[in-house]
């Protein structure tokens, strides 16, 4: 005879079963499902021309059964972020002996779930801009001393929900972006004039870190790649229907 603490162990096993399941029969289903929800608009906006009320109630539990079905499939395919996340801390550690500094990585959010696709779309832009957050961004440790700062700097990555949206945040806590070297560097590159520039905030200044080949470093390293590096987290992030901002405080650091 099994005791009470027997048959809630035996129920958790049970719970935390799982099954692995090949991602094009996920696919499948999640076409045939998108095809059953288009089916049924199209039911119930006939049924809602004709005013044909016998069809109403076996309409409307097809349409709620429809619906959970789609939210079904639909977490199938989410991943916590933090599947994103797993080769960060080697990437920090290896570019802290390359690079000198002291830095430290915190990472908030990460059992924040998205879609498969996304997820495999953020990897890459996600590991470039902590990378560019270490060579860039954070000073080395007796930059951070002269400027009164701790000798370790940190790079902080969090996701959260806000919205109806994911929101993915890299924010370090060193130099913050040089505005006149980027305004020296807009103007050499052909991107603004003088005369726009002058009218131009710091914040929309420092968007010109997106434009195409745009790179202020003052050599190429492994590290700091060739200019090729935001332009194209731009275009990645723009592809899956997002938006990437960045602010910066000088001295203090940017996100």
């Amino acid at each position: 005879r099994k005791t009470a603490a027997e048959d809630v162990q035996e129920g958790d096993k049970i719970a935390n079963q799982s099954i692995r399941v090949n991602v094009d029969t996920l696919e499948h289903l999640m076409t045939m499902v998108s095809e059953l929800v288009l089916t049924r608009n199209q039911l119930l906006e006939i049924s809602r021309r004709n005013e044909d009320t016998e069809f109403k109630v076996p309409l409307q539990r097809l349409s709620n059964v429809t619906a959970e079905l789609q939210e079904g499939v639909m977490k199938t395919r989410m991943q916590p972020i933090g599947n994103a996340w797993q080769k960060l801390p080697r990437i920090v550690r290896d570019l802290s002996g390359e690079l000198g500094k002291q830095i430290e990585l915190e990472m908030h959010g990460a059992d924040t779930e998205l879609d498969r696709q996304v997820l495999d779309l953020i990897k890459d832009p996600l590991t470039h801009m902590v990378r560019n957050s270490a060579d860039h961004g954070l000073e080395t440790t007796a930059e951070r001393l002269a400027a009164g700062k701790g000798e370790q700097g940190t790079i902080r990555l969090s996701a959260y929900h806000e919205g109806g949206h994911i929101i993915i945040c890299i924010a370090d806590n060193g130099r913050g972006l040089n505005t006149e070297r980027i305004k020296a560097k807009a103007l050499q590159n052909g991107l603004v004039t003088e005369a726009e520039l002058e009218k131009m905030t710091e914040a929309q200044i420092h968007k010109f870190v997106f434009a195409p080949g745009f790179s202020t470093a003052a050599q190429v390293t492994s590290v700091s790649g060739r200019g090729v590096g935001m332009d194209v987290v731009r275009t990645n992030i723009d592809q899956i229907g997002g938006t990437i901002d960045i602010k910066s405080v000088a001295g203090e650091g940017a996100s």
